[in-house]
């Protein structure tokens, strides 16, 4: 348990402690108290050292447990309640952040795709031939997502349309990125191409089965 020594929490100002005060039956002079509100006013988090801290990590805890429940007992087991206690927390604090297990996934797979783009970038840096990106590219795919997925064809039979719709679109930014490699080799004579776009989008195709062998 951490007290924010940096000051409160965002949104934490003398006029809630009063309010909290006076409920209390408690005088309490708003005078009296510093601005920025001093340590021995601020709440005690559970994680994080400030409001947005602790919110943070929460999501990631819940992301986490989703991702366990879901690869473990599919999409029709992966309801609220068996989410919150994988992440030893009440279903209350779940749906705090998230409305229902279509929220999760989609908060999930857009967190999997940023980790993975920001690696991939600072991987793509510094290389200018397009075979190499390339080469990079496949292989980061295949070591990073190597192994059970838990978003399996069967999973993805389960997950209504419009969720099934806006977690697809989230791996075209993945794609954009083979896409833009191969215009640009094809501009430079290293790659010959029908259509840029079909290419990338049957590279990454490819590329799922055989992370279930290299697993």
């Amino acid at each position: 348990m951490v007290r924010d020594a940096l000051g409160p929490p965002e949104g934490i100002r003398a006029d809630a402690l009063s309010a909290r005060s006076i409920r209390r039956g408690v005088p309490f002079d708003r005078s009296q108290v510093p601005d920025p509100i001093p340590e021995q006013y601020v709440p005690i988090l559970n994680a994080g050292h400030t409001v947005a801290e602790h919110k943070s990590a929460t999501r990631t805890r819940i992301l986490s447990a989703f991702a366990e429940v879901l690869a473990r007992e599919g999409w029709d087991g992966a309801s609220v309640k068996a989410v919150a206690a994988q992440a030893g927390l009440t279903r209350t604090v779940i749906y705090n952040y998230y409305a229902d297990k279509s929220e999760m996934l989609l908060a999930w797979s857009a967190h999997e795709i940023e980790r993975f783009l920001d690696l991939l970038t600072r991987k793509l840096a510094g290389m200018d031939d397009p075979r190499d990106m390339l080469e990079t590219v496949v292989e980061l795919v295949l070591l990073e997502f190597a192994g059970p997925h838990p978003v399996t064809p069967p999973v993805m039979s389960l997950i209504p349309n419009a969720t099934k719709l806006e977690f697809t679109s989230q791996l075209n930014e993945l794609e954009d990125v083979v896409y833009r490699i191969l215009v640009e080799g094809e501009k430079s004579g290293v790659f010959r191409l029908i259509d840029a776009r079909s290419a990338s989008r049957c590279i990454l195709g490819c590329l799922y089965p055989q992370r279930q062998v290299l697993a």
